[in-house]
Order: structure tokens, then C-alpha cells, then sequence
């Protein structure tokens, strides 16, 4: 694939991002996590992540390899020493960051929410947005939801994730799917995420489509938002006038 064609993460989520998501997945209490199950999956989503095309950053890499490091200690047996005096975790400081970065992020959330208090309601009704007859309070789902939902459609459809395709031999560029995409969006003003996908039969088409759509939404034309956490997520038209 081409260098052109790289999302950049640090854009939408982080590595400390993935592990909260991850955790809350799996329904696991944050002060134990099962290290084995969730580092697992933990490298399931880089390599999803490199699939498609994503600029994996060092940072990933480093908690990667943290969770290694942890997931092996757990393993060692205890010396004789460590059973007569208690024994400090080896996923204490992992769960001390995640518990400050999670209230970080709830902080810098509070006061965002504060910001647009009232913004993200939206009228449901008929795609075509003909028939709009009740509000619904919407959440933003992050950036993993999104993938995990791409990532269903894959299997949905049966496609080999590890076959190699060539953007640069493909015929549609990335700027010209984020065109169609919008002027998709134009009519319907609200879509399934799903929706996005119907009419595309291969690996390019469906990454194509996913890329272009993290694009328009990195750049306000589009939101994603769901009406709780896990549920099926709808595509909102923002305009153009949000560019700017």
C-alpha cells in the first residue's frame, strides 16, 4: 500500500485508549485485568490496525511489549521470599495509568460536553430523513467501536483480511471514495454504518470505504454516534460549511 493512503491514529485514539476499550468489552474489573486474555487481543487490533493501513505509532508498540513484559512475570513462580511478604503486582503501574488517564479523559469530556450541551440531538425517523418524528440523545462511539464493526462486516462477508492488494493498482482514489461518500451522505442526511459497505464486493472497496469515512469524519462533515454504547452506529451529515 501507498504512504498516501496512511491514517494517522494519534488523530482519533491512543494505545491507553485501546486497553480502556478493551477492558470495558470484556466487562473486567480495571484493578485485574487478565493480562493473557487482553494483551491477546490487544495484538489482534495492531494487526487489524495494519491491515488497514493505519500509521501504527511507536507508543502502541511500547505498551505491546509492556504487556509482554507483565504477561511474563505473571507466569515466573513465587520464590519462598516473595510467599512470606506480599508481593507487589506487575500490573500495578499499568492500572495506576490507565485509572489517571481515565479520569483525565473524563475531565477533558465534562468540559466538551459542557461546550456542545444540546448539539448532538438528533431527529430519528426514515433514511431519507422524510418522516422525523423523535429526538434521540446520541453518544460518539471511539474509534474501536468503528473497527469492530468493520471488522464484522469482514467476516460477514467472509474476506481474507491477509490477502495483499495494491492501492496504487486499484482504480478509485481515497479522495475520490471521501467525494462519493459525501454526496452519498447529501441525500440520505442519516445512514447506517452498514449502509456505508452494501454494494462492495472486495478487500480495497470495503478498506477504501472505511478510510474515506474516518477522513470525513476526522475533517466534521460527517459524526458518528450511536444510542448506547455496543448498539448499531449511525452516520450523520454535518455539512460542508464544517471544513472550515
Amino acid at each position: 500500500m501507498t504512504d498516501t493512503c496512511l491514517v494517522k491514529l494519534d488523530l482519533f485514539e491512543g494505545p491507553l485508549d485501546l486497553l480502556l476499550h478493551l477492558i470495558k468489552k470484556n466487562e473486567v474489573n480495571i484493578y485485574d485485568i487478565p493480562i493473557a486474555i487482553i494483551s491477546k487481543q490487544y495484538l489482534e487490533y495492531i494487526d487489524l490496525m495494519k491491515v488497514l493501513n493505519f500509521e501504527v505509532a511507536g507508543s502502541y508498540l511500547v505498551i505491546a511489549a509492556e504487556l509482554g513484559k507483565i504477561k511474563s512475570k505473571m507466569l515466573l513462580p513465587k520464590s519462598e521470599y516473595e510467599d512470606e511478604e506480599e508481593e507487589e503486582d506487575p500490573r500495578d503501574e499499568l492500572v495506576q495509568r490507565l485509572i489517571e488517564y481515565q479520569r483525565y479523559k473524563e475531565a477533558v469530556k465534562g468540559l466538551i460536553d459542557n461546550e456542545i450541551l444540546g448539539r448532538d440531538v438528533f431527529l430519528s425517523g426514515n433514511r431519507n430523513g422524510n418522516e422525523k418524528t423523535q429526538e434521540l440523545e446520541l453518544i460518539k462511539p471511539d474509534l474501536w467501536s468503528l473497527i469492530e464493526a468493520f471488522h464484522s462486516i469482514i467476516e460477514r462477508r467472509k474476506l481474507d483480511l491477509n490477502a495483499d492488494i495494491s492501492f496504487e493498482a486499484e482504480s478509485i482514489s481515497l479522495e475520490n471514495k471521501m467525494a462519493q461518500l459525501k454526496d452519498y451522505m447529501v441525500q440520505k442526511r442519516i445512514a447506517h454504518f452498514f449502509d456505508m459497505f452494501e454494494n462492495h464486493y472486495t478487500k480495497f472497496e470495503f478498506i477504501i470505504t472505511f478510510l474515506a469515512l474516518l477522513e470525513l469524519v476526522k475533517n466534521r462533515v460527517l459524526k458518528v454516534l450511536q444510542n448506547e454504547p455496543y448498539n448499531y452506529i449511525e452516520i450523520i451529515y454535518l455539512g460542508e460549511d464544517q471544513l472550515g
